[in-house]
């Protein structure tokens, strides 16, 4: 019998280290989301381009994941894994010291993009290293991290900014970044063997770099450069598509592509990566535009809106074992319906909101969508893990990555764009019937006389009342919005059943591979 090359590695701290390497880069993404309105105001940014600390980093994120598989064969996995660790906590110490908004934005992208490798490289290794036995307990867990930590990035890194400062979120996240590299690097010496030369197709990798970066920058900033009107989002989206639909032919005829986009092709994969688009959207757009709204025009405390963010993230545990042993044995479609069904009812529910809203209100809708997220996510990771046979795995870990990262960046910047522009349109539509002479006005100055607001004090009144009515119809508008969405993504669900009744990946049969993937 061949001795096992890495018994001395299989240890439980070892994998303890790498599910705690991706909880970090999780939790990076996130830690900035409510502490956003604190740096923005001490580096001069604007609390309308906020979400650009999570969008930026997703963006850095996707065109990071690529590298972690083109290179891991021809780098080693262990050393490829050291250098991006060390980078990220490099990037990590520099982000405190930015001194304007821009440089701020420009290190976090960086940061992203070193960070991106880490997906695939921690991923791999705890493939590796796991007894087969536990697959189903590392699913858990990796679903897991994907539900709760982007709620405890937030919250953690609002009360440090609310109690401490917004720097020292990078401060305490530099020394166990430093840790886990260390111990790591001592226990995992010598993981690597084998190593090939393998290509790296780098002209895929610019085209592919041009247009995620270009179009992604575009829908990022386009609200504050007037789309369209600004020559230079006019260019990025000239030269993004452009690029994209270069690179796109590229890769489907590169016989070692970058994405591997042909593994679309299995339309069970693509259903699953729609899926994915529209949960981790929704999610990521549902906590920063809550987040947004509570601490700007509600006067929530940081701490507060945590708990309510964190709410549906812990609803989303207690449900995450069912899902994964009960509903795992049934046709996927099932669970993905009663996901949708929940985030979508939650939706619904969060679209009646008003700028008088009570915490009980808020809890209940973030308590439904935790447990729509618990019923979504596990059927979304088996159609797209069991479709293809384990060694197409890492490919499938990149493209998943990247359209999960993609989603989730964009997916906030895109729900922020759209609440921003209905508050426009409620300021612009309230205001035109607060004139001087309309009834309303006038019962309101009355009404305020009595309690001694008078002039300048009432002027000032009327126009944070008006502010905040009018951001809390804009955030019904768009969690009207989500809920449609998730109702199109039901019919569509539904829609798969009439021309495929036989289920999705039954427990039964072996996950069907694509021919055109099989590996020696």
């Amino acid at each position: 019998m061949t001795p096992d090359p890495y018994a001395d590695k299989r240890q439980p701290g070892i994998l303890f280290a790498l599910f705690l390497t991706l909880f970090m880069v999780i939790f990076n993404f996130t830690m900035t989301n409510m502490a956003a309105i604190y740096i923005v105001g001490d580096l001069g940014g604007s609390n309308d381009t906020a979400s650009y600390t999570i969008s930026i980093f997703a963006v850095g994120n996707a065109l990071g994941v690529p590298f972690g598989r083109a290179l891991y064969e021809r780098v080693g996995t262990m050393r490829l894994f050291v250098i991006c660790m060390l980078l990220f906590a490099l990037f990590s110490l520099l982000c405190p010291f930015a001194t304007s908004w821009a440089s701020f934005l420009t290190l976090r992208f960086i940061q992203g993009l070193v960070a991106g490798p880490l997906y695939i490289l921690a991923a791999r290794m705890i493939s590796i290293l796991g007894p087969p036995d536990k697959k189903d307990l590392f699913t858990i867990c990796m679903l897991a991290i994907f539900i709760l930590v982007p709620a405890l990035g937030a919250s953690c890194g609002a009360w440090i900014a609310y109690d401490l400062h917004w720097r020292w979120i990078f401060y305490f996240d530099v020394p166990i970044l430093l840790l886990l590299v260390s111990y790591l690097g001592i226990r995992l010496r010598g993981f690597d063997r084998d190593l090939k030369k393998v290509p790296f197709d780098i002209v895929g990798y610019i085209f592919l770099f041009l247009g995620i970066f270009n179009i992604s920058l575009a829908l990022i900033t386009g609200q504050e450069l007037d789309w369209f009107r600004s020559t230079l989002i006019t260019w990025m989206f000239a030269v993004g598509i452009l690029s994209l639909i270069f690179f796109i032919l590229w890769d489907l005829h590169h016989p070692n592509p970058i994405l591997w986009l042909s593994l679309l092709k299995k339309p069970i994969f693509a259903f699953a990566l729609i899926n994915l688009v529209v949960l981790f959207s929704a999610y990521f757009g549902a906590i920063i535009l809550l987040a947004l709204w509570l601490g700007l025009y509600v006067n929530y405390t940081p701490i507060w809106i945590g708990v309510l963010i964190g709410t549906m993230a812990i609803a989303g545990l207690v449900p995450i074992f069912l899902t994964t042993e009960r509903f795992g044995h049934r046709d996927t479609r099932l669970s993905l319906l009663v996901g949708v069904t929940l985030l979508g009812i939650s939706c619904f529910h969060s679209s009646v909101f008003n700028e008088e809203v009570n915490f009980g209100r808020i809890a209940i809708s973030r308590i439904v969508a935790g447990f729509g997220i618990a019923f979504f996510l596990p059927p979304i990771f088996r159609l797209c893990f069991h479709t293809f046979k384990e060694a197409i795995t890492p490919k499938v870990i990149g493209l998943f990555q990247v359209v999960r990262c993609l989603g989730s960046g964009l997916g906030a910047s895109i729900y922020t764009t759209i609440w921003q522009r209905r508050q426009v349109f409620y300021h612009d539509r309230l205001g035109s019937q607060l004139t001087i002479y309309s009834p309303e006005t006038q019962q309101y100055f009355a009404d305020a006389a009595q309690f001694h607001i008078t002039g300048l004090k009432a002027d000032a009144h009327l126009a944070d009342l008006l502010q905040r009515q009018a951001t809390s119809l804009a955030l019904d508008d768009c969690f009207w919005l989500m809920g449609w969405i998730c109702a199109g993504l039901g019919v569509l669900i539904l829609f798969t059943v009439f021309f495929n009744k036989k289920p999705f990946l039954p427990e039964h049969e072996e996950p069907q591979p694509c021919p055109a993937f099989e590996e020696t």
